[in-house]
């Protein structure tokens, strides 16, 4: 599998160029704050045809220049349901205290959806840029957080967004987070997951399954609750 990353904005979101080895084609996953340049360079690096922009969740930091993106490649954001509204409407997803921040930063604390809005379900698999994805609902960060699980048949890597980083998870004291549904997802949706998989997270390096289930304090936990 053929992937590329970008660490872009204020908050040094990932963003991830990714196709299968032999096509020509590729998607971008989580198209965030100051990316569109990034991204550019990323698709002249790569020589391959943007096919999709695929969305881990809402958050602005993920999301931001997905619109601007996706229109102008004339490619479809997929998003889940759940987190669609976000969007749109970007301080649904980080709380009015920080309404004056987007406002600064866009003129306004509302957003242009893309033309093109294609929404994902628990279980969903799509065949894109020659490599199969598989979505897994994964709520607490967010409502419509979702695990992108990517394989070529040779390689497998999961795109973990803000559910999972490496020693750490996503905060769940925005709004619509959770942190009861956080622990839910690492224990019933994460630690099923095999152990050798690699995670490329929205923030920060990479890692694996097996690695977090041996180090990481919450997934720790998550696997203690499971044994009780």
């Amino acid at each position: 599998m053929f992937t590329l990353s970008s660490s872009c904005g204020p908050w040094e979101a990932n963003c991830y160029l990714v196709g299968a080895a032999d096509s020509d084609e590729c998607v971008l996953v989580d198209v965030g704050m100051d990316a569109s340049s990034a991204v550019e360079k990323l698709l002249a690096e790569s020589g391959r045809k943007l096919v999709a922009v695929l969305a881990s969740h809402g958050h602005l930091d993920h999301v931001a220049d997905a619109q601007a993106v996706a229109d102008a490649h004339g490619v479809p954001v997929w998003i889940h349901p759940a987190d669609r509204p976000l969007l749109s409407d970007p301080v649904a997803g980080l709380g009015p205290q920080l309404a004056p921040l987007v406002e600064a930063l866009y003129g306004s604390t509302s957003r242009l959806e893309p033309v093109q809005v294609c929404e994902w379900t628990d279980g969903a698999h799509q065949d894109l840029a020659g490599v199969s994805w598989t979505v897994i609902h994964a709520p607490g960060h967010t409502p419509g957080s979702v695990l992108l699980h990517a394989t070529d048949g040779a390689t497998a890597q999961l795109f973990s967004g803000d559910v999972l980083f490496a020693g750490s998870i996503g905060r769940t004291d925005l709004p619509g987070g959770s942190m009861e549904e956080m622990m839910a997802t690492l224990r019933d949706v994460v630690l099923p997951l095999p152990y050798d998989l690699a995670v490329l997270p929205g923030h920060g390096g990479a890692t694996t399954i097996g690695r977090e289930c041996a180090t990481n304090p919450y997934i720790r936990l998550a696997l203690k609750e499971l044994s009780s």
